[in-house]
């Protein structure tokens, strides 16, 4: 007689061994993926003590294959070793990772090892099938000179004919254009942007006022405006020859500029109104002029520098802002002004006043904030605003100017889509018209 529990136990051994038949049947039909591409990379290290790494941005180039930070890494910054993570495209990870390290030794890596990143030259990722593989060239990029060197050369001089009492440059239709007053007359010359200028003269200038304020010159879209300090009236020019007067439905007593939050062609005027001066906004022919609020008393609406602020990584900040110039009562400005629009109203504070003199000072944006030229006891002085021009600090030595710059005010402040920034003229302390060109650029675009 068989037992029962001897016949149910064989059913039970004959019912794990099927079990086990269909797992390795089934272990030996399972594809493994065959993607040995990097979707993520980063990299840490307890030697650094400024945690910079984490913040490490990399870029995965799949078609060239190349692993790269576009940001370098801070000058003189240097660890000996990191732990390095690489994300596949699966949890599967990599079956296996292979680097090359300068000088030419190659090694099985295990995510577990640090690894000697200076030295770190390739990685070679094979997929979870164990055979498909794909090669990168790595690159930590760390800044091997000062990128906040400030290098400032000269370019040219004596490129406008004498006499000149007046000046000012603006770049337009990726063109410089001088225009000065020589005699009784407004004369202009024009070159493309080069290290080697070719100043040509521009003819005749038809149209334009012989008082024109040169000081007034604004860019918007393809035009040139310009205020006349006899009349008032407004002036425009469609390719910086020509000029004609604007007929305007108030007394336009400034033109700050383009307003960088509203719509292309939007520009801010102070005028006229009811014996008040108000801010208004025109459209770029200037048909229609939208009436704002009220101009503070002391704000400078002659022979001012303005500047237009648009922020590459804070999308609130879009100012204008205003240095030196006279007011309405043709009293001195003596404040930094920082104008933006909230719903159909100007804004306006001062900054904490920097050192320096501002009469005649210049503005301009450049890497991706406010700088500023002042004067002091006879010297320009460079200052910049790390926070949008609540606070102004004096540049380092590595940015300042040289010693055969001479001390001037009222001169021109152009920056290129290049990363370059142009000073053309000004005024020497002697009072006498400058006619001279300087280029300046930093270090770290310089590296680009």
């Amino acid at each position: 007689m068989i037992s029962k529990y001897f016949l149910g136990a064989s059913v039970l051994i004959v019912n794990l061994l099927l079990f086990s038949s269909c797992l390795s049947s089934s272990d030996n039909n399972m594809e493994y993926p065959t993607d040995p591409q990097i979707y993520a990379i980063s990299i840490s290290s307890k030697t650094d003590t400024t945690s910079l790494l984490p913040g490490v941005v990399f870029t995965i180039d799949q078609v060239n294959g190349k692993l790269f930070n576009r940001e370098p890494l801070p000058y003189g910054f240097h660890v000996d070793s990191v732990m390095l993570s690489l994300t596949g495209s699966t949890s599967y990870g990599f079956s296996g990772i292979e680097v090359t390290l300068e000088p030419d030794s190659s090694y099985a890596w295990s995510s577990s090892d640090s690894i000697a990143i200076p030295r770190l030259r390739k990685i070679k990722t094979t997929a979870p099938d164990g055979v498909t593989s794909k090669n990168y060239d790595f690159q930590l990029n760390i800044y091997q000179e000062d990128p906040y060197i400030l290098t400032w050369k000269k370019i040219g001089e004596n490129y406008l004919n004498s006499p000149v009492e007046s000046q000012a440059t603006i770049l337009y239709r990726d063109r410089f254009y001088t225009y000065y007053r020589s005699g009784d007359e407004i004369k202009a010359v024009s070159t493309e942007i080069s290290d080697t200028p070719g100043w040509e003269a521009v003819d005749d200038l038809p149209g334009i006022p012989h008082t024109l304020r040169l000081s007034s010159l604004i860019t918007s879209g393809n035009i040139i405006y310009a205020l006349d300090a006899a009349t008032g009236a407004v002036y425009h020019s469609p390719d910086g020859a020509n000029w004609s007067i604007v007929q305007t439905e108030y007394e336009v007593k400034a033109i700050y500029g383009e307003l960088p939050n509203a719509a292309a062609g939007n520009i801010l005027l102070a005028v006229s109104h009811d014996e008040k001066v108000r801010f208004a906004r025109a459209s770029n022919d200037f048909s229609d002029i939208v009436l704002m609020n009220d101009l503070p008393a002391n704000m400078p609406v002659i022979d001012f520098t303005a500047m237009k602020v648009e922020s590459k990584t804070s999308y609130a900040s879009k100012f204008i802002f205003l240095s030196g110039g006279n007011t309405t009562s043709d009293a001195l400005n003596n404040d930094i002004w920082i104008l933006q629009e909230d719903g159909g109203v100007i804004q306006y504070i001062t900054s904490k006043r920097p050192d320096g003199i501002l009469k005649g000072s210049s503005l301009f944006y450049y890497d991706d904030k406010p700088y500023l030229i002042a004067t002091s006891a006879g010297k320009n002085i460079l200052m910049y605003s790390d926070n949008y021009g609540k606070d102004w600090i004096k540049a380092e030595e590595n940015q300042s100017f040289p010693e055969n710059f001479a001390g001037r005010t009222n001169t021109s402040v152009v920056t290129d889509a290049d990363n370059n920034i142009w000073i053309f003229g000004g005024i020497s302390s002697s009072n006498t018209q400058l006619v001279d060109i300087w280029k300046g650029r930093l270090n770290k675009f310089a590296l680009d």
